[in-house]
């Protein structure tokens, strides 16, 4: 375990502990994961305009990879360099919260737009893919923080 930011280790090694911590790991991003896929396919996400419906499945799905993957390097990063690891997750919870911002304002402006706004329309299409990108690691590093997995042989 990372006593310097608290998030559990990543890279690979032949402790039965240290497994234990990778597992948790996935875990929290495999639950980070669910928690996009209980959002697409119970319709939540209808009603926040986070996304055009022509292209909500292609945000949700390739974002949600890119953030399993982006999740993957931020719990490596925090075991590898534990100072570098705390100030990528703020950047990563920061960055969420832009992309949230910007995709509703964008939106927003592209659905009240009289004539066609192109800007507005791609800040829209590009934003919706950051939020997912973005929602999955915010996710699992709060998951991981918050350790809701508790402490079992692995640690």
């Amino acid at each position: 375990m990372c006593r310097k930011c608290d998030f559990n280790a990543w890279p690979m090694s032949d402790n039965l502990r240290e497994k234990g911590t990778h597992m948790k790991n996935v875990i929290y991003i495999a639950l980070s994961l669910a928690a996009v896929a209980a959002l697409h396919f119970s319709g939540a996400l209808n009603g926040f305009n986070l996304t055009h419906p022509v292209w909500r499945s292609n945000a949700t799905l390739y974002g949600s990879l890119g953030g399993a993957v982006l999740s993957a390097g931020l719990f490596w990063a925090c075991a590898a360099k534990p100072r570098l690891g705390r100030w990528l997750v703020r950047l990563v919870m920061l960055g969420f919260l832009v992309a949230v911002v910007v995709t509703l304002v964008n939106a927003r402006a592209f659905i009240m737009a009289e004539d066609f706004d192109p800007v507005a329309v791609n800040l829209w299409h590009k934003g919706s893919y950051a939020v997912f990108a973005l929602f999955v690691p915010a996710l699992a590093a709060l998951l991981a923080k918050l350790r809701i997995i508790g402490k079992g042989a692995g640690g």
